[in-house]
């Protein structure tokens, strides 16, 4: 697949999207962004379709301090990855307020998909170590 330089610039928003939606804590948008089959593993577990995203979702962003901002860094798109365009990138949290310091990072592997409602986040892994 080769993509255009639209659907590339689309699909780096569509991740980027998702990380301000966790900004948020805005998670009915955040789950709009996945395929309704979506997924999403990482060290606290897993979660499959939209629902189960949501409840996911939210009780990640409860443990975390108010104010936190998930940034995301270094987003590259791998156009040979064979399900599809898989977008590789730095999840850096950050403790928000005058006195910002860093949280957590973890590295992030999406595959996307173009669905009729655009490009939306197929798999979602999440690595902490």
């Amino acid at each position: 697949m080769s993509l255009t330089a639209a659907e590339s610039l689309e699909i780096i928003q569509l991740v980027t999207r998702a990380d301000d939606c966790a900004t948020a804590r805005d998670a009915d948008a955040y789950v709009e962004l996945f395929t309704e089959d979506g997924t999403m593993t990482g060290a606290i577990g897993s979660a499959h379709g939209r629902a189960d995203l949501r409840q996911a979702v939210t009780a990640v962003w409860a443990a975390e301090p108010a104010a936190t901002l998930h940034l995301t860094l270094n987003a590259t798109i791998d156009e040979s990855d064979p399900a599809g365009p898989c977008v590789t990138s730095i999840l850096l949290t950050v403790a928000g307020g005058p006195e910002a310091k860093p949280l957590t990072s973890a590295r992030i592997r999406q595959v996307v998909r173009r669905t009729p409602d655009g490009w939306r986040i197929a798999s979602r892994e999440i690595d902490t170590s």
